[in-house]
C-alpha cells in the first residue's frame, strides 16, 4: 500500500520538455482508479488534486482518506469511522517511494485513451524502479504501471475522471477530530 500511495503522490516536475511530461495538474481534477498490486488484490481507490497539485485527497478502499500536502511534505491520515486523525510521517515511504520527479529519466512512447482522455505514455526509471506512465497534456496521470527491484508490480488505471472542483474542506483534516499519534514500528 506505501508504494501504492508513494506512487499516486506525483511531485511537481519543471515545465515539460520533449521528453518529460507535466506531472502536476493543471486543474482541480478527481480520478476513481483500478488498482492491481498481485492477481487477487486488486480494489478502487479515489484520488482529488488541487490544481498545481497543492494538494490531495486520497480515499481508500477501508472508507479512511489520506490528506496530502507535498509542498510541506505533510499527510494525515483521517479515520471517519473512529473520528481521529494521524501524522503520517513524510519520511514513512508513503510521499517519496516511486515519487515521479525531475530527477528521473523519461522517455516518451505513444499515445493513449484511457477513461475517455487523451494521454502520452513514458516509460520511467530510477535506480530502484521501472515502469510507465500515461499522463494528459494537462498533468493528469490516467495510467502507471510500476516493478521495484525486488519485482513486485503495481498497475493503476483511470475508470473515471471529473474536473469538477471540490470544496475546500476535502483537503484538510476536520478539527474537530482527535488527533492520535501513531503506532511506532
Amino acid at each position: 500500500m506505501r508504494a501504492l500511495i508513494a506512487l499516486l503522490l506525483v511531485a511537481a516536475a519543471p515545465a515539460p520538455g520533449p521528453e518529460r511530461p507535466a506531472l502536476a495538474p493543471t486543474r482541480e481534477v478527481s480520478v476513481l482508479y483500478r488498482v492491481s498490486s498481485s492477481p487477487t488484490q486488486v480494489y478502487e481507490i479515489r484520488i482529488t488534486s488541487q490544481a498545481g497539485n497543492a494538494r490531495r485527497r486520497i480515499d481508500l478502499p477501508d472508507k479512511n482518506y489520506l490528506v496530502v500536502d507535498q509542498a510541506a511534505q505533510r499527510m494525515v491520515m483521517v479515520s471517519p469511522f473512529e473520528g481521529t486523525v494521524m501524522e503520517v510521517p513524510w519520511s514513512s515511504g508513503l510521499g517519496s517511494q516511486f515519487t515521479l520527479d525531475q530527477h528521473m529519466r523519461f522517455t516518451r512512447r505513444a499515445s493513449a485513451t484511457i477513461a475517455g482522455l487523451r494521454c502520452t505514455t513514458y516509460t520511467v526509471q530510477t535506480p530502484a524502479t521501472f515502469g510507465e506512465a500515461c499522463v494528459t497534456d494537462d498533468g493528469v496521470m490516467l495510467r502507471t504501471l510500476a516493478q521495484n527491484a525486488a519485482g513486485q508490480r503495481t498497475a493503476i488505471e483511470a475508470i473515471s475522471v471529473s474536473f469538477t472542483p471540490a470544496p475546500a474542506s476535502d483537503f484538510a483534516p476536520p478539527p474537530d477530530f482527535q488527533r492520535v499519534a501513531p503506532a511506532r514500528q
